[in-house]
């Protein structure tokens, strides 16, 4: 009897769930009414700035609103949620429901909702409104949150704030010239932006709770930062970062520091010095990852399989589901967080001043201004702060990845002192040691606490990374947009007349479960597969840490590398080689020292002799008192480089504040210390001569700097030429300048005297040339990058001409060809380039044909000029390799303008001044012993902190950007390929699968080989060009639509030799033995299915095998040993299948399968078990037809005859059909109805499918990896060479004919 289609039970269901809809429309109706009307009445304009501290220092526009919270508001959200999850619970019940009896459903289920038709329209209806509706509370969560809150116009009342960051969604595009008519076409585009930028708008708008503290303070929390409300302007601010001067850091310890109640105060304004890093609970966890729209889509593919009567490959779709999306949370998500909860923690103790008492608390408790006693012995630092009294040594290389320990000295007792970053301490360095008043300790004020310190921006910027914008990120959408259209185009298809199942259920299921075959839950797996692989390598074989795996296939397609000089290409330490005096304005000999790598003490002896007999006594005070150097109590000397190494070299002892000559017959008293300026690019002291008692001033700077503040008539006429000489020749050369001050001075006076007034008048008294010595793999490593088509630039402080020096050194620059130098032209106006080689000092005409190919430097000026006049950079960008004299902030410009010009950019430096450029590159390499660097998502001290790591982040970047592009094309051939074929045995007679094809496609292919894919290791050496990372460009095209187009047709022909055959007998199990709609999974036992079935997994598993070449970019398909396994073993199986006579195996898949072995397969107990109705049961090939008619005479009206397991698989006995042994029934050795191929068929299928592996592993090393490709490679140069649009190493890529 056939199903009703609609009964009371199922119109019921039906009628409830649109009345409830309605009911809470016409409920969420009324409270919007009202809600707007409240918005209207506001008096105030809604919505006010807010002041975002970006962790990246990037300007950013949020705002923030008001909003009050309304209990009838939050039920009506909430109902929607409930809505959903009873909606979700009745979905999963009917489901049940449909297997009545099995599985313990109760008998009378079908038979009341009038069978499975009348049962499945009410669960359709459920499962539809219910899968929208999850998707709107996914997509718009945040928006409705405050839609069901009571809008105010003054925070001060919110009880809860919307941060929205205000983007520009909407573009010139979308807006309606009113003197043009606007057409359908147009509306339907402005209204698709309107609800794209709705939705866009939703995703950048977060819904915070406003805490009120018990004395009235009201703040919230936002990407870990407090925000406090101010009464005087109704906004909050943020809170937990004070700035102090001289006079008031010092004023602070003299009263006492701060009062219980003040630090009180101040601690329910700031809040407690805490990094909150929230670590989601498993179950907060869990609900976040399944959260994601993707999981909506696969919730729909699950449970139109289960409903469909295939609950085992539903079970496996929910499995996969769950499997997936608590491997990501709990195995990546939720331990990163962890990691990075642990790197914010700082649980210690600390002695604060207090109501003038010394006292122990909570680093915890800490509040700004606090006066801190700094303890040493590695202890660290809880807070940022100003060292006040005594000096400080600390270790900064977790934050900022600087090598050396730097000395942090107190802020003078002066009204014109300054506060810099000599004085600053951050929070989480390892203090080494302290010296100070108290109890030999240094004295601390904290100035940031909590989230806003230098260790807190750090940290948000892990947890809240500025999205990087990659090609591979941009068109996902685009393929979801594509996929959308695909699955329009089956919808249309499923829908025509052909298509019909005698049953619209069936075929809206049908469509379902097709439509979500477009998009495996596998595939964001798959990449996050990959990249943690390499994550893996690269910490494990290459000694980089890295913090965001996400990075890495985006360092596969860096094509500008930015190296800072000293220490990154070159050693870190630099050796003093020689001085030059300058005695009456004239330069004297210059005074070499001998290099001492040993540290023997004879020649250490000579050179300290040397230094004392022939250096001038001005000069030698100031190689021994015009440093920042300091000792530690085990005598180790810390501090810059540069310094360490001159102060080694002289020998003096230093003490706090006095210097002592090695033979201790010279001495100098430290008076104040000129710390070193960014702006000024000096640093200096003023000293007393012990003997003499004179008052003495030292400047040290780059020889420019120096020469710029002298007097005119202290400078030697040689200065330019021997200065430039020395840079030519690799010297970092400083130049020093002193003069004389009155005896008379007292400290005081001298503390107040400016930095302008103590750097006037100076006169130079000599040079310093330190060599900085190469890296003994830098010039191998620069050659690397040089063969991996990768531009790479110095990018310096240091002068230009040194830059050029080791530029050409290292092969950054031509050894052989000029490089041309660019600086302000006097009188500020534009750039005046020269030849530093030449001894004319004449311009040049940089675009002549004389020097129209030589490549270019420019200082710090120059690089300014030419980023505020875009049109002239333009033109020379691509000429220029060094960068020299560029402040940290200029470093960055570099960077980004690069980025600008659509390059993906690296960054290798040694922290420092490189943090910035290191942030704002694609991805960042720090040079730091420190384990845990924050500076960088990437860091190495490996080999000395060798430049090769460069090298090997890269291959590793490309290797796993080609993994990721080789899954996503498997994926994408998965879908498209499956759902072909699938519609095309759907179309052909509602035809189906075997159950066991299905599981192993998604089990066997698309985990385990996706898995063995991830495995491929990267090349030893670098391409000439790189991975393609479009997913719209013509090599990714051409890799999806070959093996799917070569599939399609060796399905055809497959089809073709089969239907040729007189034997062949075809069968539409619906309309031919009357198989009920609902009985998917037994569709599958006939000829054609056998034929798709091979065809489907064949075509899956070669095209993830040739996908796993090697190529240019991973190492040699045969060493990956899994993929090897895996793919053979799959071929042994499909070869067995097609050539085996009927086996237990062969039934299992419904591929050369007869009636005797698959009842025989029950054997097979836990396959049996799996399934849903073909293993272990009659086999209901073509020849049931003959059976079914002879046997219909019999049967009562609209019942039919099929065979079942008590009847052993045939007719009754004794009724009138055609024998077992038949030729009609049994053929070519099979017993009982089957799908059994001839030999003759077996064989010319062995030779398409041989065919179709062959061809697919020629077009992926012919034409994808091969000449064909590199053919279009050298095709699209001469392309861009003729157009004028070819810049070497930029656009060498792989996917060239795609950029």
């Amino acid at each position: 009897m056939a199903d009703e289609l609609l009964n009371g039970p199922g119109i019921g269901v039906i009628v409830t769930t649109v009345l409830l809809l309605v009911f809470l429309a016409l409920l969420n109706g009324l409270f919007q009414y009202n809600r707007k009307h409240a918005l209207d009445s506001l008096q105030d304009p809604f919505g006010k700035p807010l002041t975002f501290h970006s962790p990246d220092e990037s300007v950013r526009s949020f705002k923030q609103y008001g909003f009050v919270y309304s209990l009838y508001g939050d039920i009506l959200l909430y109902s929607w949620v409930v809505l959903f999850v009873l909606g979700y619970i009745l979905m999963i019940f009917f489901c049940w429901l449909s297997y009545s009896p099995q599985f313990g459903a109760p008998g009378f289920a079908l038979e009341w909702f009038g069978g499975w038709n009348g049962l499945m329209a009410p669960w359709l209806l459920v499962f539809t409104i219910d899968h929208i509706l999850g998707m709107v509370l996914i997509f718009m969560w945040e928006a409705m949150r405050t839609r069901f809150m009571m809008p105010v116009s003054t925070l001060g009342e919110a009880t809860h704030v919307m941060i929205e960051e205000e983007l520009p969604f909407m573009t010139d595009e979308y807006l309606v010239d009113p003197d043009t008519e606007e057409g359908h076409l147009d509306r339907m585009k402005r209204h698709g932006a309107k609800v794209q930028a709705s939705f866009k708008r939703a995703k950048c708008q977060t819904v915070v709770a406003v805490q009120v503290e018990k004395d009235g303070t009201r703040s919230y929390e936002y990407t870990c930062v407090r925000y406090v409300h101010s009464t005087d302007d109704d906004c909050f601010h943020p809170t937990g970062i004070v700035e102090f001067t001289a006079a008031q850091v010092h004023e602070s310890v003299r009263r006492g520091g701060l009062t219980e109640k003040e630090a009180k105060d101040m601690l329910n304004t700031c809040g407690r010095n805490e990094i909150n890093v929230h670590v989601p609970s498993i179950l907060e966890a869990l609900l976040a990852e399944f959260s994601d729209f993707t999981y909506i889509f696969n919730s729909i593919g699950t449970w139109s399989y289960m409903v469909f009567s295939t609950w085992n490959i539903g079970t496996f779709w929910l499995l996969l589901t769950l499997g997936s999306g608590i491997f990501r949370s709990l195995f990546i998500v939720r331990p990163n967080q962890k990691k990075i909860h642990e790197l914010a923690q700082l649980h210690t103790e600390c002695e604060v001043l207090r109501d003038g008492k010394w006292t122990k608390i909570s680093a915890a408790d800490l509040v700004l201004g606090d006066v801190i006693a700094v303890e040493d012995n590695s202890s660290k630092l809880p807070c940022d702060g100003l060292v006040v009294d005594g000096s400080l040594v600390v270790n900064e290389s977790m934050l900022t990845g600087e090598p050396m320990p730097i000395q942090k000295m107190p802020v003078e007792k002066s009204n014109t002192a300054t506060v810099g970053k000599k004085n600053l301490a951050y929070a989480g360095t390892s203090c080494l040691e302290s010296n100070g008043p108290h109890g030999g300790k240094s004295l601390l004020i904290a100035t940031a606490v909590g989230a806003l310190t230098t260790r807190g921006q750090l940290v948000r910027m892990v947890l809240f990374p500025t999205s990087v914008r990659f090609k591979y990120n941009d068109q996902l959408p685009k393929v979801y947009m594509i996929l959308c259209l695909y699955m329009v185009v089956l919808f249309g298809i499923y829908m025509t007349p052909k298509m019909n199942l005698h049953s619209w259920v069936a075929t809206y299921l049908l469509v379902l479960n097709t439509i979500a075959m477009c998009l495996s839950p596998m595939l964001p797996v798959s990449m996050v597969m990959g990249q943690s692989a390499a994550a893996n390598r690269l910490e494990k074989t290459h000694k980089i840490g890295c913090l965001q795996p996400g990075r890495i296939p985006i360092a596969g397609k860096i094509s500008t590398m930015v190296f800072d000089k000293t220490g990154t290409i070159t050693k870190d330490g630099m050796d003093f080689d020689a001085v030059i005096p300058v005695e009456g304005a004239k330069f004297s000999g210059r005074v070499s020292f001998m290099p001492n790598d040993n540290e023997e003490q004879r020649i250490t002896d000579e050179n300290r002799a040397k230094i004392k007999a022939e250096v001038p006594e001005r000069l030698r005070h100031a190689l021994a008192c015009c440093h920042t150097v300091a000792a530690l109590r085990d005598g180790t000397l810390v501090g810059n480089h540069v310094e360490v190494s001159m102060v080694t070299l002289t020998g003096w002892s230093i003490g706090e504040k006095e210097l002592k000559s090695p033979s201790g017959d010279e001495a100098l008293e430290v008076v104040k210390k000129l710390d070193f300026d960014h702006s000024r690019m000096t640093s200096g002291v003023v000293v007393r001569n012990s003997q003499t008692k004179q008052l003495v001033v030292y400047v040290k700077g780059s020889y420019e700097k120096i020469k710029s503040i002298s007097e005119s008539t202290e400078v030697p006429e040689t200065y330019d030429e021997v200065t430039q000489k020395c840079a030519k020749d690799g010297y970092y050369t400083l130049g020093i300048a002193t003069k004389l001050l009155d005896n008379t001075l007292t400290e005081q006076q001298i503390a107040d005297m400016t930095r302008d007034s103590l750097e006037a008048g100076l006169g130079v008294c000599g040079l310093m040339l330190f060599r900085n010595e190469m890296k003994r793999d830098s010039p191998d490593a620069i050659r690397e990058l040089k063969k991996g088509s990768i531009r790479s630039v110095i990018c310096t402080g240091d002068n230009a001409l040194t830059g050029i020096s080791i530029g050409k050194q290292c092969g950054i620059a031509s050894q052989h060809g000029k490089v041309l130098l660019g600086e302000v032209a006097k009188g500020g106006e534009g750039i005046e380039w020269r030849d530093p080689d030449s001894e004319s000092s004449r311009s040049i005409e940089i675009g002549s044909n004389t020097y129209g190919d030589c490549q270019l430097a420019v200082t710090q000026g120059a690089w300014r000029h030419l980023h505020e006049h875009l049109s002239e950079l333009e033109v020379i960008w691509p000429r220029i390799v060094v960068f020299a004299r560029m402040k940290p902030e200029d470093k960055i410009n570099v960077v980004k303008y690069f980025q600008s010009r659509a390059l993906v950019v690296g960054m290798c430096g040694d922290g420092g001044n490189d943090c910035g450029g290191l942030r704002a590159a694609h991805a960042g390499l720090a040079l730091s012993d420190a384990e845990a660097s924050m500076v960088s998502p990437f860091a190495t001290g490996r080999d000395g902190k060798s430049l090769m790591t460069v090298v090997d982040l890269i291959r590793e970047g490309r290797a796993c950007l080609s993994t990721n592009m080789a899954t996503f094309q498997y994926f994408m051939v998965y879908a498209f390929t499956l759902t072909t074929i699938r519609t095309i045995l759907v179309w052909h007679g509602a035809l189906n699968l075997g159950e066991y094809v299905w599981v192993t496609m998604d089990i066997g292919i698309g985990m385990i080989m996706i898995w063995t894919m991830t495995l491929s290791k990267p090349t030893g050496e670098l391409c000439h060009y790189r991975p393609t990372a479009t997913l719209l460009g013509p090599r990714t095209l051409s890799a999806i639509a070959f093996p799917y187009i070569t599939a399609i047709i060796t399905l055809f022909v497959g089809f073709g030799l089969l239907w040729s055959k007189d034997w062949y007998e075809h069968l539409a199990p619906i309309n031919d033995i009357h198989l009920l709609p609902s009985l998917w999974m037994l569709r599958g036992d006939n000829y054609d299915s056998s034929i798709g079935a091979i065809t489907l997994v064949l075509a899956l598993v070669n095209t993830g095998y040739v996908n796993t070449y090697g190529g240019a970019f991973r190492r040699n398909i045969l060493t990956n040993i899994g993929v090897n396994v895996v793919y053979f073993i799959f071929l042994f199986a499909l070869g067995w299948l097609l050539l085996s006579s009927p086996t237990q195996f062969n039934c299992v898949f419904r591929v050369n399968c007869d009636n005797k072995q698959s009842q025989e397969a029950k054997a097979l107990t836990p396959l049996a078990l799996f399934s849903a109705g073909g293993v272990g049961n009659c086999f209901l090939g073509p020849q049931v037809k003959i059976w079914q008619a002879e046997m219909q005479p019999v049967m009562p009206p609209e019942e039919y005859w099929l065979p079942d397991d008590e009847s052993g698989c045939t007719p009754p006995s004794g009724s009138n059909t055609t024998p077992w042994s038949s030729p009609d029934i049994s053929q070519f050795g099979c017993e009982g109805p089957n799908n059994c191929f001839s030999t003759a068929l077996r064989w010319q299928l062995v030779v398409v499918f041989v065919a179709y592996i062959l061809v697919n592993h020629l077009f992926t090393k012919l034409f994808l990896q091969g000449p064909v490709a590199a053919r279009l490679r050298q095709m699209q140069k001469r392309t861009d060479e003729e157009q004028g649009t070819y810049v070497p190493s930029v656009y060498n890529s792989e996917s060239d004919v795609e950029l």
